[in-house]
């Protein structure tokens, strides 16, 4: 597709999700990583540059998956354009959070047109896929295992960016399933499986859900905080034995004290070294 047709298909998403501005695309670049179909830069738009970057292998894609797949991206921009906030950190939140649950919503929405598990045979229902048609089945499968991975993988190696890949995995998983009549069952399953299973997952599947701006931008910024606790402590105990820190002292860093814990730590570990 060229420029022109992407912004044909542009204004037909703006028509059917009654967005009444005359915003256009301004570049499409074919740019992204291997494994990334397509996206925006957010710093790009924040500074008036509308460019949608696009797998160099787009236009081997059937027709129906490039739609599938600029569905998905237009709905980040139409987030975007309608975003409350002004300061940057919550603009971040909101866009990594609910635009990624939006996102994914609307895409498979725009595909089955609000089927449910109840009249659905997910075995057999088939929606695009890069170069083979996948069941809905497994979307959300392939969907789960992203999620469970990558979470396995922060517990072990401790690597932020490993949990924000597990965070964003999840808004794609929570997006999809919230098109089914049993979502509450899919939800349970899903953080079960992951080992996500808390209060705050759950409580922010629901303001997701119900579009709840302020509690989506509360619930993630507590979910965040909780993984840079764990991320904390999980460093504090490579680095020190538990001779020096016990493990009911370590329990006590926060991510208000420790530094002041540091250096305490580091006294000890010196008068033990001489």
């Amino acid at each position: 597709m060229n420029l022109r047709q992407i912004n044909d298909l542009w204004d037909e998403y703006k028509k059917k999700y009654g967005l009444d501005m005359d915003i256009r695309i301004s570049a499409v670049v074919y740019d992204a990583e291997k494994y990334v179909e397509g996206f925006f830069n957010l710093l790009e738009l924040l500074d008036g540059k509308y460019i949608l970057h696009l797998n160099p292998r787009f236009h081997l894609y059937s027709d129906s998956y490039a739609r599938f797949i600029l569905f998905h991206e237009f709905t980040h921009f139409y987030d975007f354009i309608n975003c409350p906030f002004d300061k940057s950190e919550d603009l971040f939140i909101y866009m990594n959070a609910y635009s990624e649950f939006h996102a994914c919503r609307v895409t498979l929405a725009r595909f089955m047109e609000r089927l449910t598990i109840k009249t659905v045979h997910v075995n057999k229902i088939q929606i695009p896929g890069p170069f083979n048609e996948i069941s809905i089945r497994n979307l959300l499968e392939e969907g789960l295992w992203r999620v469970k991975v990558s979470f396995e993988q922060f517990m072990n190696s401790l690597e932020p960016n490993d949990f924000i890949m597990t965070f964003r995995q999840l808004m794609y998983l929570l997006g999809y399933i919230s098109l089914f009549e049993n979502d509450e069952v899919l939800l349970k399953q899903t953080l079960e499986f992951a080992h996500l299973d808390t209060d705050d997952f759950v409580d922010l599947y629901h303001a997701l859900k119900d579009i709840e701006i302020d509690e989506i931008i509360r619930l993630t910024r507590k979910i965040y905080d909780v993984a840079f606790l764990i991320y904390l402590r999980g460093i504090f105990r490579k680095k020190y034995d538990k001779d020096i820190l016990p493990d009911d002292e370590l329990e006590q860093i926060t991510t208000d004290n420790y530094e002041e814990y540091k250096n305490i730590l580091d006294k000890r570990a010196a008068k033990r070294a001489a």
